[in-house]
């Protein structure tokens, strides 16, 4: 015997429909509800042999079955039908009403939709005092039609609002996927042309500046600007091709292994780099790939701002954190007074890992981002 505890919470979930009821489904719904109503009604009329009310509960319960395709017409169709039923002796014309009037709710704008309401009311709350013997009899057939007209209606405004509100979200989902998309390659797009552009920046001022006093060292430049640009093209048709795949093929491309190949880049734009990475340090191929972007975006600031220095990286762990340090010792001039994107992108980059971020000068002069992120238990450790 299979216990509670053992059954798929899916299985339970699954709904009763599987598949989506289409429009015409709905109308072959409505139809069989309007021919079981009037068979209902005119049953009940036979029985009490008032056989001249047979018709008139033709007219107003068969035309329920296409009030999704024309709400209002029908709805006035069954209200001329019930307003003049009570003349004839059939005082429980309501419930098809009522039908009619949630239709006219759930698929119309809000203005003729509360019209509708005032009418249904109004015309039922006359037919029942014409009608009625008495004045209480009157209030309390009243009393009832009222409440079953006014709960048709208010099911039908909340669905219809319901629905609108969902197809709101819907839209607003898809915006702010779209936007995240954008925000996503832009920054994978500048990670990758910022920093190899600072290098080639650099050497090329270089090149220009000894060129005609120091030739070797001028070519020896436009090398390494040419080694520079071929890695980058190779990183972009990379990146490219990654960002149509997996992301996690991209995330286990760069990690914490490829951080001395930072490292040898920043050195060729003279700025000595110190990289420290824990001994025995794992974590998750994402994690591995934001600490490789705040290493790459900080150096190529650097480069770009700090100029001519001295650099320290560490990668190190604090109990359930990971710790990200690149401080240098040049200007301490702030990266985003030059109007970049870098210190937004690492700040975005750590945000969606649930770590903080923090950039600014340091009191002794230079430069330091500093990151805290979560440690993520690795595959074998969940």
């Amino acid at each position: 015997m299979t216990s509670a505890a053992n059954v798929d919470p899916m299985v339970e979930r699954r709904p009763l429909i599987v598949r989506r009821l289409r429009p015409g489904h709905w109308v072959a719904v409505d139809a069989v509800a309007a021919v079981v109503l009037a068979a209902a009604f005119c049953a009940a009329a036979w029985l009490a042999s008032q056989y001249a009310t047979i018709p008139l509960i033709a007219v107003a319960c068969l035309p329920l079955a296409v009030r999704r395709l024309w709400p209002l017409p029908v709805f006035l169709l069954v209200l001329a039908a019930t307003a003049v039923a009570p003349l004839t002796g059939w005082e429980e014309g309501y419930p098809a009403l009522a039908v009619a009037l949630h239709a006219v709710a759930l698929l119309e704008p809000r203005r003729p939709a509360a019209v509708a309401l005032t009418a249904a009311l109004t015309l039922t709350g006359v037919g029942q005092a014409v009608a009625s013997a008495s004045w209480a009899s009157a209030l309390s057939a009243c009393g009832f039609a009222w409440l079953v007209l006014g709960l048709a209606w208010t099911v039908g405004v909340a669905v219809r609002e319901q629905r609108a509100h969902a197809a709101r979200a819907v839209v607003q989902s898809a915006q702010a996927a779209a936007t995240a998309e954008r925000l996503r390659m832009a920054r994978e797009v500048h990670d990758v042309v910022a920093h190899s552009m600072s290098l080639i920046s650099m050497r090329a001022g270089i090149a220009n500046h000894v060129a005609d006093t120091h030739p070797a060292e001028a070519r020896e430049a436009l090398t390494l600007i040419e080694d520079t640009s071929r890695s980058a093209q190779a990183d972009l048709r990379r990146l490219l091709g990654l960002l149509r795949d997996d992301p996690a093929d991209r995330e286990a491309y760069y990690g914490l292994a490829s951080l001395p190949g930072l490292v040898a880049g920043a050195a060729s734009a003279e700025v000595t780099v110190d990289l420290y990475v824990e001994p025995g340090l794992t974590v998750t191929d994402g994690l591995a790939f934001v600490v490789y972007r705040v290493v790459q975006e900080s150096l190529t600031n650097v480069i770009k701002h700090a100029g001519p220095t001295r650099c320290r990286v560490a990668v190190s762990t604090y109990g359930r954190e990971l710790l990200v340090e690149v401080i240098d010792d040049g200007r301490g001039e702030a990266p985003g007074c030059s109007g970049g994107h870098g210190l937004a992108g690492m700040r975005e980059r750590v945000a969606m890992y649930g770590g903080t971020f923090s950039a600014g000068p340091e009191p002794g002069g230079g430069f330091a981002v500093r990151a805290r992120l979560p440690l993520e238990p690795l595959e074998g450790e969940r």
